[in-house]
């Protein structure tokens, strides 16, 4: 019922008309992830075209694409520029490994700790591999991240804040390490990113069809120990007073969950990352 605890999220085979998908082994990891790309059908801009990382793609790739492609019809109404849009999702349905790659040190904690060797992952490998399929606009790259992919997001924000432009981190675990991100995040060079906290109205507490289902105490008591809303408020308005309210902002979506805030969320990204 509650994917909070970074569960990896439901998604099997799909295909999508116009987009192509490819299996690679990592030489950093040593694991297979599935790649999936959808390059727009117009014309490059002379730079390249910004590219837009969807992590954890078995669940958003095909609703980024959409929501890309319908939005970007009309710039003018809508403020979404066309884009490159990559989806990176491990092959394998090992939660440990998601855990793995998503997450910073933490303690003698085994298995964990990954970020830096995915993160260099996205850069090289990935990044390499959309290059030579289309031309691609290096500064004007977007990351986008759910649950402890959001941890992730703003983790690389902190620590490496120059690997891409935009960051929207939707329900982030900073549960994770909230004191180390916040730390690292004033020491951070932020001025010229641009970031997105989104969380919803609902993942504190639980919406009124699951308040009686089965587990439902023991989600409750999850959420109200991890706090995610306050959580993802506080870290907004950190950034808030550290960037600027036109680089930072913090999203409160009403009547979204845990698992319901991805479609909301990817709209707002789609403009975030066609900002200039």
């Amino acid at each position: 019922m509650d994917d909070a605890d970074g569960a990896m999220p439901e998604g099997g085979p799909y295909i999508l008309s116009g987009a192509e998908t490819h299996f690679r082994r990592s030489a950093i990891t040593g694991d297979v992830y599935r790649i999936d790309i959808a390059i727009p059908t117009a014309t490059a801009p002379e730079a390249g075209w910004p590219v837009i990382f969807l992590l954890d793609a078995g669940g958003c790739f095909a609703t980024g694409v959409e929501a890309m492609r319908r939005m970007s019809r009309r710039p003018d109404a809508t403020g979404v520029e066309p884009a490159v849009v990559v989806g990176v999702a491990l092959q394998s349905a090992d939660v440990a490994l998601r855990r793995r790659d998503f997450t910073s040190a933490r303690g003698d904690e085994p298995g964990v700790g990954g970020a830096g060797d995915f993160l260099a992952l996205l850069q090289g490998e990935v990044l390499a591999l959309v290059a030579g399929l289309a031309p691609v606009d290096a500064a004007r790259l977007t990351l986008f991240g759910h649950s402890l992919a959001g941890y992730f997001t703003l983790w690389v924000l902190a620590h490496h804040p120059a690997s891409f432009r935009a960051y929207a981190a939707i329900s982030p675990s900073i549960w994770w390490d909230r004191d180390g991100l916040m730390a690292a995040l004033g020491a951070a060079r932020l001025q010229d990113r641009r970031v997105m906290i989104a969380i919803g109205e609902w993942e504190d507490d639980l919406p009124p069809w699951q308040q009686a289902a089965p587990g439902s105490d023991q989600v409750r008591a999850r959420r109200a120990a991890r706090q995610m809303v306050a959580q993802a408020r506080a870290m907004g308005e950190y950034l808030r007073g550290l960037m600027g309210e036109d680089r930072a902002r913090f999203e409160l979506l009403p009547e979204e969950d845990h698992a319901s805030i991805l479609s909301a969320a990817i709209p707002r990204m789609l403009r975030l990352a066609s900002r200039d």
